[in-house]
């Protein structure tokens, strides 16, 4: 499954991904003593309470050789404050600090696990992970002054072990989209798409968007990713991987009795996008970070 997430420790995956003037942006950890990854969104108020406080880390520390690189990855569809347009206008009103970075197909999110905005990374010049949770233990304390993060920063900064490597990311969820791919020689598209929306809705994850896409061509198969029809995916990820190449094919699902399936079972569907959508008070151990224990 892909429920795997980063933590502590971790090679961080490298990534580019366009700025909002369409300039590509590299994480390239060996640049720079320690990079910031921060997963935020625009309509968000726990991002939005945390923003200007994560803006004044990235001053702080600039000529520190800190690089603070702010995603926003959520879907779009149901959240236009989220498109590239609206990223824009926040830029052009000097909102932001730093690089601001479209995720449009969601993969970086998948990619480093993250299921929260705002949530924190700290990578070292190594590419490793050093911290990763929240700004810092209380949104509604600007006192608080991303304290978390700073003392994260300034451990690794100092060449010592981070006092503090991992708190619980708190804020909103990310607005994932679950993409349905399906080729026309195959008859499962309409059953696959019901069982995808009924899953979802079973999960109480009305919130979660569905693209369905039809693909046409062995080059799209290939580019996409897609090894046969009806795949499911989340951020550029096959909720189901396996090792079929691309092709234009029907697909062959395993079901929990060992029968092959044109479709998947239900029941290992909805383990997986569990998985993959989670919400960051779905993870255990998850503790609200605004509880004065916390701090």
């Amino acid at each position: 499954m892909l429920s795997g997430r980063l933590t502590v420790g971790d090679r961080a995956p490298l990534f580019e991904l366009p700025d909002t003037a369409g300039a590509p942006v590299c994480l390239s950890p060996e640049r720079s003593v320690a990079t910031v990854v921060v997963f935020t969104a625009n309509g968000c108020p726990f991002a939005h309470a945390w923003h200007d406080r994560i803006q004044q880390v990235a001053r702080d520390y600039a000529n520190r050789d800190v690089t603070v690189l702010q995603v926003v990855s959520n879907d779009e569809t149901d959240h236009p404050e989220d498109s590239i347009a609206a990223m824009r206008e926040r830029v052009a009103a000097g909102e932001l600090a730093g690089p601001f970075l479209r995720d449009t197909d969601q993969w970086v999110a998948q990619a480093y696990g993250a299921t929260a905005t705002p949530e924190i990374f700290v990578i070292d010049r190594m590419g490793l992970v050093r911290y990763h949770g929240a700004p810092d233990g209380d949104l509604d304390d600007p006192a608080q002054n991303a304290g978390w993060l700073r003392e994260a920063l300034d451990d690794v900064l100092s060449g010592r072990e981070v006092a503090r490597p991992l708190t619980s990311p708190a804020g909103c969820s990310i607005k994932w989209r679950v993409e349905l791919l399906w080729w026309d020689g195959c008859p499962t598209h309409e059953h696959a798409a019901e069982m995808l929306r009924g899953t979802l809705a079973e999960l109480g994850r009305g919130d979660v968007h569905v693209a369905e896409r039809q693909v046409t061509s062995r080059e799209e198969a290939e580019r996409l990713g897609f090894p046969g029809s009806p795949t499911f995916q989340v951020g550029r990820r096959d909720v189901f991987p396996g090792d079929a190449p691309p092709a234009l094919t029907c697909r062959v699902y395993e079901r929990a009795d060992g029968r092959p399936s044109p479709l998947p079972d239900p029941a290992d569907l909805a383990a997986r996008l569990r998985g993959v959508l989670a919400r960051p008070w779905d993870l255990p151990g998850w503790v609200d970070p605004r509880k004065p224990s916390n701090r």
